[in-house]
């Protein structure tokens, strides 16, 4: 199915063959693509996310850019005896779920015949997107706080970018690779409506473990901003599609030392810090360039945000280790707010936990 893209703020549409990363008038680009999800139309033989390729805007599968991610596990989990489900996407091959939104974006890069790119990030999306640039042929220029987990920057460096470690917060990381980006093409994870339903494959994969039923809430990190908006996409989709007949409440998942959606919906300022403030570093993102589109999204759904400490996810984290999963902070996040969902039906939910990052990237001592 052809798309093009179009911006959400003025109307101003590009086609998808120009690389364009934003619109002329300052803002991110969405994509204007309606694709009509169809169960029967789902390659059972593959079981990566590339079986729901039909509802994926790559015009030729041949410029796929792949390691089979996808189909990972949905396990039963709990924390002080409340249960959910853990989405295992730590286990894609990078480590972390921006492995979703790396493949097709860089796919995407391949067929238009990209051959440089420039992306900033904390650290997974830098090593997810470096992976996938070295399985693409495509140089990677991968802009990086330089406080961050140097697991991440050592990782993203073995696939072959050349890292720029910057020194501030992500802000100033986020402008020096737009200041490099006027040189090559800012394949950013924030910005690039490609990334993002790449991301929405997870919501496929968890319908479909549940036998086709949409969970009735999904705890999920949030920092950019992704893999919440793709989830949307996702749901959207398969509703128009009749094939769930429910909207999944989708929760928002902050660190309270960086709230920027809640404090948004709360009239306050977030305040920046020279580096980052919790220990949930994928999350401690002040200015998310879709702030307005996360919080649109989690308010169509009737969702919430919830905001949790560092001792929270610390104790997260070792309750999710006590049941053999290893998981970093910014992960734990989301296990933490299970403890704080205020719906009245909470008890009786199927509620899903977006596990989106391995432990083994960002160790943490209990």
């Amino acid at each position: 199915m052809d798309c093009v893209f179009i911006c959400p703020s003025c109307g101003a549409k590009y086609p998808v063959s120009r690389e364009v990363w934003r619109c002329e008038c300052g803002n991110y680009l969405d994509l204007d693509y309606h694709p009509v999800p169809d169960r029967s139309k789902i390659d059972l033989s593959d079981r990566s996310f590339w079986r729901y390729s039909h509802v994926l805007p790559l015009n030729d599968l041949k410029n796929a850019i792949s390691y089979g991610e996808g189909g990972t596990p949905l396990v039963d989990m709990e924390i002080k005896g409340v249960p959910f489900l853990g989405k295992m996407d730590f286990m894609l091959p990078s480590g972390s779920f921006k492995d979703r939104g790396a493949s097709l974006m860089i796919s995407k890069c391949k067929e238009m015949g990209i051959e440089e790119i420039v992306e900033d990030s904390s650290g997974n999306s830098a090593c997810s997107v470096s992976a996938y640039c070295a399985r693409g042929g495509i140089k990677a220029n991968i802009y990086m706080p330089a406080g961050n987990s140097s697991a991440k920057s050592i990782q993203a460096a073995s696939y072959g970018s050349e890292i720029h470690l910057i020194e501030g917060n992500r802000i100033d990381c986020a402008n020096a690779a737009l200041e490099a980006a006027k040189m090559s093409y800012y394949a950013a994870h924030a910005w690039n409506p490609f990334f993002i339903h790449g991301t929405k494959t997870i919501i496929y994969e968890i319908v479909e473990q549940l036998g086709w039923r949409a969970p009735d809430s999904i705890f999920i990190p949030v920092g950019s901003g992704s893999q919440i908006i793709g989830v949307y996409l996702g749901l959207v989709e398969m509703m128009e599609a009749g094939i769930i007949d429910k909207m999944t409440r989708l929760i928002a998942v902050q660190s309270n030392k960086c709230s920027p959606l809640k404090d948004f919906v709360e009239g306050r300022e977030t305040p920046i810090s020279a580096r980052n403030p919790s220990i949930a570093e994928g999350i401690a993102i002040h200015r998310p360039v879709r702030l307005r589109q996360i919080i649109d999204v989690v308010q169509k759904t009737g969702g919430d945000f919830i905001t949790v400490d560092d001792n929270e996810i610390i104790a997260a984290m070792k309750v999710s280790a006590r049941q053999g999963v290893y998981i970093e902070p910014t992960s734990a996040s989301a296990v933490a707010a299970v403890l704080k969902d205020k719906s009245t039906n909470a008890a009786k939910e199927v509620r899903v936990v977006s596990l989106t990052g391995t432990g083994l990237k960002s160790s943490y001592k209990f």
